[in-house]
């Protein structure tokens, strides 16, 4: 990306980037463990909580339904209470949530999983501006070990909670998660404390970007309404349901296609979930080699179709399939996340920006698994299903080509 302007400071110039980025690292993780942590218990939460399929359900698709509706309300309220201050408020509730909902009945499961969706609701909007404000050059590079700590989230959860929960019960495996939360909190209340003059405080280099974004934000056209922020929202949902259609299915499909064992099914996910750990951390790298996101987002639709296809044609060799598409999952979260974060004119269009972009998207993302569910259903095998998710990987591929552009969004006046 050539056509970038210089970005606040913020925080890190005082407190260092190391800092920064070790708080970036432990909120991600944070972002995403404490929903991918039920999945593997689900059904031991069931039976005790006599919850039928429908209500278990819930458990996971109501954080998606918050990062659907809520993304904008998230912009809102971090223009309202300040960026860092609405992190370390969005931590503490996700804290609360995992604290209390295993105690109690299915009611305060499900309140406290919703408590939970709508905080991290907040820090998916929030994280990409902070990045943007305090990573200045690095901007692209500190996006990529951001995101790739929701993978790692993710992969951790996903790995430990079934084997803790034989040890401890499925009650402590999921509330033992706020270990990782408080160090996440006490690390972020540092590099609050050590920016002398606070990132929002009054005067400072930051809150001057900010009020001067602010200003020029009456004169500017709403995101709403701009062509660039629809097809950047378009691309984060669609690479959005390529994956949480893909982690739904997936393991049913190598259980139906590849002659596969339900256990081995569960490994094959996981394999998927680990190789996506690269993928984020490949973006800066690729962005230099290829010189454009347009040239990245075209790989990566051809990468997610290749598995797709694969899996269509030779499903016999799914091992290859699973590596190639866990790596692209994690690089289209990657390139989309760093897209909200370097493509926005400034920090305060940015907030706008990325509610926008997340609240459409993950709209978008709802909808996968369920279609592809529906058409499996309907179908004899999963042909059908998998030319759809090929179909839709090509898409992605080409809006990217939109996405992906150098100008920045914001620029026109109304």
């Amino acid at each position: 990306m050539s056509k970038r302007t210089g970005v606040a400071a913020g925080g890190s110039a005082t407190c260092g980037p190391w800092l920064l980025v070790a708080a970036l690292i432990l909120v991600g993780l944070n972002l995403r463990g404490p929903i991918v942590g039920i999945p593997p218990v689900i059904s031991e939460i069931s039976a005790d909580l006599t919850l039928s399929p429908a209500a278990a359900g819930l458990l996971t698709s109501v954080p998606l339904l918050c990062f659907a509706t809520l993304s904008p309300v998230a912009g809102a309220l971090a223009r309202k209470v300040g960026l860092d201050r609405v992190i370390l408020l969005s931590l503490v509730v996700i804290g609360l949530g995992i604290v209390l909902r295993p105690w109690g009945g299915a009611g305060v499961m499900l309140l406290g999983t919703a408590a939970i969706g709508c905080a991290i609701t907040v820090g998916n909007v929030v994280v990409p501006v902070i990045v943007r404000r305090d990573a200045g050059q690095r901007t692209k590079q500190v996006m990529a070990l951001s995101t790739t700590s929701y993978t790692m989230g993710a992969t951790l959860a996903a790995a430990v909670t079934a084997p803790l929960a034989v040890l401890v019960g499925w009650r402590m495996a999921i509330a033992g998660w706020v270990v990782i939360l408080v160090l996440a909190v006490l690390v972020w209340v540092l590099r609050m404390r050590q920016v002398s003059t606070g990132p929002d405080a009054p005067g400072s280099a930051a809150a001057v970007s900010e009020r001067s974004g602010e200003e020029a934000h009456s004169r500017r056209r709403t995101v709403w309404k701009e062509p660039a922020a629809w097809a950047l929202a378009v691309f984060f949902g669609l690479q959005s349901a390529l994956f949480y259609t893909a982690t739904t299915w997936l393991p049913a499909l190598l259980v139906d296609e590849a002659g596969l064992s339900v256990a081995g099914g569960g490994t094959a996910m996981s394999v998927f979930q680990v190789v996506g750990i690269a993928g984020p951390l490949s973006v800066p790298l690729l962005l230099r080699w290829l010189g454009s996101a347009r040239s990245l987002a075209v790989l990566a639709g051809a990468g997610c179709t290749m598995m797709f296809v694969g899996l269509l044609l030779v499903p016999g060799v799914w091992p290859v399939w699973i590596v190639v598409g866990g790596f692209f999952q994690g690089l289209n979260l990657g390139l989309a996340l760093t897209l909200v974060a370097i493509r926005a004119v400034d920090v305060d269009y940015g907030r706008g920006l990325s509610a926008m972009a997340q609240g459409v998207g993950y709209a978008i993302a709802a909808i996968g698994p369920v279609l592809i569910g529906a058409v499996r259903e309907a179908s004899p095998d999963w042909s059908v299903a998998l030319s759809i998710l090929a179909a839709v990987a090509v898409v992605y591929g080409l809006i990217g080509l939109w996405a992906g552009s150098d100008q920045l969004i914001g620029q026109r006046s109304v």
